[in-house]
């Protein structure tokens, strides 16, 4: 069975973890991946004051271990030159995919017509689209992905419900609609963030979003992460795997999918 990370941070700097910004070095996952027996990991570069050059750090160290590690980049898609930075994205950072953090609440702007360039690179490119998309922004993303269909569009951290809905919520904040939009993916990462107590590595609010887009969704949209280094403040690397592999009980064919199958499929790797 494939076990591939869908969701990691790596960096020699990571002043999210200080006082321990060193947690974040490439060694130092791949120590974990190697006793987890994890194949492959995705690298989402952060490009902020602290790490700069990100982007073409993960670059290198996806070459430097090209059977351990893949890059995404990290791509400002509000900005006028998205366009640009995409091709730079597949031709310079070699990437799979782009990442969007968006630095306001509202994304409806992505639906704005001066944004087809964006959309139209990707497509170029063939590069997928990983977003942070929140519930308020679920529409957004749904639209875009009934407007493109032939881009694959993956959402962080079980589309990070936080405290906007139950895991009891019969629609996942309407999220259920993208049920019939095969080009939506869920990153099932970060459980600490949807946790009622983020250090429990049995995580049952976490696994109750989960088994909600588990019925939703099916077991080919999911794919597990573990959010590594920020979720070592909560969890060990095998626990984030765990959560999974031991604690959603899930069937064999489906746990194949979840851990790797959807990850290589999705990400071509």
């Amino acid at each position: 069975m494939r076990i591939i990370d869908a969701h990691v941070h790596v960096g020699d700097n990571y002043q999210p973890m200080a006082p321990f910004e060193d947690t974040g070095r490439v060694d130092r996952l791949l120590q974990e991946m190697d006793e987890c027996e994890v194949e492959k990991a995705v690298m989402l570069p952060v490009v902020a004051d602290f790490s700069p050059d990100n982007n073409a750090e993960c670059a290198r160290w996806a070459r430097q271990h090209p059977d351990r590690l893949v890059n995404v980049a990290d791509v400002a898609l509000h900005q006028a030159n998205a366009d640009e930075d995409i091709a730079r994205a597949r031709e310079v950072y070699e990437a799979v995919a782009v990442s969007y953090y968006p630095s306001g609440g509202d994304i409806s702007w992505m639906l704005d017509p001066e944004r087809e360039p964006v959309w139209e690179a990707l497509k170029t490119f063939d590069l997928l689209c990983n977003l942070h998309v929140t519930p308020p922004n679920y529409s957004t993303l749904l639209e875009l992905a009934r407007r493109h269909t032939d881009l694959r569009f993956v959402c962080n951290h079980l589309a990070l419900p936080g405290r906007h809905f139950e895991p009891s919520d019969a629609t996942y904040g309407g999220l259920i609609n993208a049920r019939g939009l095969p080009n939506v993916y869920i990153k099932a990462s970060a459980f600490y963030a949807a946790a009622a107590n983020p250090w429990d590595l049995r995580c049952p609010r976490a696994l109750g979003y989960f088994a909600a887009l588990l019925r939703d969704l099916g077991s080919s949209r999911l794919l597990w992460g573990t959010d590594w280094p920020p979720t070592s403040r909560h969890l060990t690397y095998r626990q984030a795997l765990e959560i999974i592999r031991t604690g959603a009980e899930l069937e064999d064919d489906a746990l194949e999918l979840v851990l790797g199958a959807n990850a290589a499929r999705v990400f071509g790797i």
